[in-house]
């Protein structure tokens, strides 16, 4: 007796095995990664087990329509418990889904987001900047918001830099300083609306100020 495998699992690796004569396989079939060919069922099958990473593909493999159709609320089902299992991806998911439902609910995608984003997923930082920032679900913090812009860049998110240095910019009376060094590092990695701003700004600061600026963006990049 096979154990661990539901039967609609089995049937789908058996007909992936053997194609009888005169059938020809989905083309479609070969783009998909190998672990979503199992189906849905063998991750909710290991999911209700307890199984955190199921969980998390079960939720992804509803919510995109892989293998199952589109349905939010089973995703919203599967993320949640890889959520509260520690699951830092589908504690970001889950936090976007909340935040896209109606009536959307930031405060708790807010708490998700902060979550995801100590278990180092960069996307949940900038979210969470972003909630701070403009003060839904969470209260109005520019502070806060600008320690998590930093922390979504230092985890790999570009564009973190450049809200970083718009903040900067908002902000009462405007830190021309500060937003010119993270412009600078928005553009050294890329992101291409940040040229134009960097030389926005640059006539707001002396000789000084740029010079101090572009040392500590030089720095930070070669680390």
């Amino acid at each position: 007796m096979t154990r661990g495998w539901p039967i609609g699992a089995l049937l789908l690796a058996a007909l992936c095995l053997s194609a009888g004569p005169g059938m020809a396989r989905d083309p479609l079939w070969e783009l998909l990664p190998w672990n979503e060919r199992l189906g849905v069922d063998w991750y909710e099958h290991r999911g209700v087990r307890g199984d955190a990473e199921a969980q998390a593909l079960a939720g992804a493999m509803h919510e995109r329509g892989i293998g199952t159709p589109v349905d939010r609320a089973q995703a919203l089902h599967w993320y949640r418990m890889a959520a509260e299992n520690g699951q830092p991806a589908a504690q970001f998911r889950l936090g976007v889904l909340l935040g896209q439902i109606s009536p959307p609910d930031h405060a708790a995608a807010a708490q998700w987001f902060r979550a995801a984003a100590e278990g180092g997923i960069a996307p949940a930082a900038y979210n969470l900047a972003v909630l701070h920032e403009t003060g839904q679900g969470v209260a109005a913090d520019e502070t806060e918001a600008a320690r998590l812009y930093e922390q979504a860049f230092r985890d790999g998110l570009p564009q973190a830099a450049l809200n970083r240095a718009l903040l900067a910019l908002r902000a009462s009376p405007p830190d021309a300083a500060s937003a010119y060094l993270w412009l600078l590092r928005a553009q050294d990695a890329g992101v291409a609306a940040a040229e134009g701003l960097v030389a926005e700004v640059a006539p707001l600061l002396s000789d000084e100020q740029r010079q101090a600026a572009e040392i500590a963006a030089r720095e930070s990049q070669a680390r």
